[in-house]
């Protein structure tokens, strides 16, 4: 399936700006093989996604009622083993915080695309693929209050992160990971999978998707002529150019 709308997910409009940061490898590997890899939420640094807080935990008492609640936030925790996600920043300008965070070397690049031109570039894919905004906040808060009912999913506490990750201004593409229920399944039969081992590839249109490429600071002349080839050979032509963020300003003094 393609992108589709999900009704528990803030999706920004389409003219959205968003971007990319990675070093030169990983880029060249999306343009090999024209996917992105979505990651397992295990398989990102920060070790509290998908934490089911204090207010999450009130809610679930109150929908399911606190008897069911221990087994409701298992289910959750176990649905959440298998989302995997594709990360992007939302900005209308480069961020010099993500160039540092996620580009290790001078081979950083960035890609530049909108909402809508990662909805398209999506169209071919093979699994259901949503966009939600993520939400950040303070963990260490006391809420007295409690989620709208329809909130109260799997889903909010993959979409939410620390106030302290607030710089990153994240945009996620987001799949659950789980094979085809087996065609020899009898009625009333079910099922329990185990979790992934890691995150998966999804096909993606890289011509609908870039519509530029960002050169970090100090991107080699010679990688320079690598990146152009690699481009080429995928039958794309995105313009290029280089990033100001690190330039030096033509004068101390700036005038009209």
């Amino acid at each position: 399936m393609p992108y589709l709308l999900h009704p528990q997910a803030i999706t920004p409009h389409d003219d959205t700006v968003i971007w990319r940061y990675m070093d030169l490898p990983k880029f060249l590997i999306m343009l090999e093989q024209k996917a992105l890899y979505f990651a397992l939420l295990g398989e990102l640094d920060d070790k509290w996604e998908a934490v089911i807080d204090r207010r999450m935990a009130r809610s679930i008492a109150s929908t399911f009622a606190p008897s069911a609640s221990g087994d409701v936030i298992s289910l959750y925790q176990e649905f959440n083993k298998h989302m995997a996600v594709n990360c992007w920043y939302c900005g209308c300008e480069e961020s010099i915080a993500m160039w540092t965070l996620y580009t290790e070397t001078v081979y950083g690049v960035a890609i530049k695309s909108t909402v809508h031109r990662l909805k398209r570039a999506l169209a071919g894919a093979k699994e259901d693929v949503f966009l939600g905004i993520v939400e950040y906040r303070d963990y260490n808060e006391v809420s007295p209050g409690l989620y709208d009912r329809h909130e109260v999913t799997p889903l909010k506490v993959i979409l939410q992160k620390r106030v302290c990750y607030k710089h990153e201004c994240e945009l996620r593409a987001f799949t659950h990971i789980q094979p085809p229920f087996p065609d020899d399944a009898q009625p009333g039969q079910s099922f329990i999978y185990p979790p992934p081992e890691h995150g998966t590839l999804i096909d993606v249109d890289p011509n609908e998707l870039i519509e530029s490429i960002m050169l970090g600071p100090k991107f080699p002349e010679w990688a320079l002529r690598l990146l152009k080839s690699a481009i080429s050979r995928a039958g794309i032509s995105p313009q290029i150019c280089e990033s100001d963020a690190f330039k030096a300003p033509p004068s101390t003094f700036i005038t009209d």
